[in-house]
């Protein structure tokens, strides 16, 4: 049993697998979105080759944007303005950390959802993610698994005049704050190129993460792709233009 923590949603709670969701707003179990969830949790572990885990999230979803704000404001005034968080709060007595995602019932609610999730879930069972891997994971897994980790939204950013790609930057970016929207659709574009491009690619990413299993600090990734691609920058631009290739005409990016 969790202590209930003041001004958070906690009339009702759903369990998921690892999940615990916790609402003041009943919400059915057999809703579609904890169906999309659970089959979330078998992705993620599974395409990037980790043990699953049954660390246990807590949910909190608040009933409007309103609510949600006001609670993050007093509770985590140095958060961004966004409309989901996951954080890691490390108990008062040590031992293990308490793993929450913090969101609202709106419109993007399954995206931000698997989204967060996937954060908790990749520090549930790895020592340290850099930020822009991190990111990079949770913009490819934010969307439904039959869009192959396809993002629109990063696309159409990527495609405008002038967009130059430096991985080498990228490793060197140590907090989230330091993520423009430019980081995060060029994060997106070298996992989707490490995760559906060559198996030497993947396996790349998949020895990596291994790696983050049991040392925080494994060193940049950069060198370690390298070998896969004769020019990493321009493999990655004929990736997305091969993406965007494919791309049904009228898709469009949801912000």
């Amino acid at each position: 049993e969790k202590e209930p923590i003041a001004g958070a949603p906690g009339k009702y709670s759903v369990r998921v697998s690892q999940f615990i969701f916790l609402s003041d707003v009943e919400i059915r179990r057999d809703h579609a979105i904890f169906k999309d969830l659970s089959n979330l949790r078998e992705q993620v572990y599974r395409e990037l080759r980790l043990p699953p885990s049954n660390t246990e999230v807590f949910v909190y979803l608040f009933e409007d944007k309103a609510h949600f704000e006001k609670f993050i404001k007093a509770k985590h005034p140095d958060l961004p303005t966004r409309r989901a968080f996951f954080v890691a709060q490390p108990r008062r007595l040590g031992g293990v950390e308490d793993l929450m995602v913090y969101t609202y019932l709106g419109e993007s609610i399954q995206q931000d959802l698997r989204h967060e999730l996937t954060h908790a879930m990749l520090h549930c069972v790895l020592k340290n993610v850099p930020i822009w891997l991190d990111e990079g994971l949770a913009e490819y897994f934010e969307l439904p698994s039959g869009q192959a980790g396809v993002n629109p939204k990063h696309l159409d950013a990527l495609r405008q005049p002038g967009v130059r790609f430096d991985l080498a930057r990228l490793e060197k970016l140590e907090e989230v704050h330091q993520m423009s929207p430019a980081e995060y659709h060029e994060s997106w574009a070298w996992v989707h190129l490490m995760l559906r491009s060559t198996p030497q690619a993947k396996q790349a990413l998949l020895a990596y993460l291994q790696d983050l299993r049991i040392n925080p600090n494994p060193g940049p990734l950069r060198p370690r792709l390298a070998p896969a691609f004769l020019s990493l920058e321009q493999a990655l631009q004929g990736h997305l233009t091969e993406i965007d290739r494919k791309l049904p005409r009228g898709a469009s990016a949801k912000q």
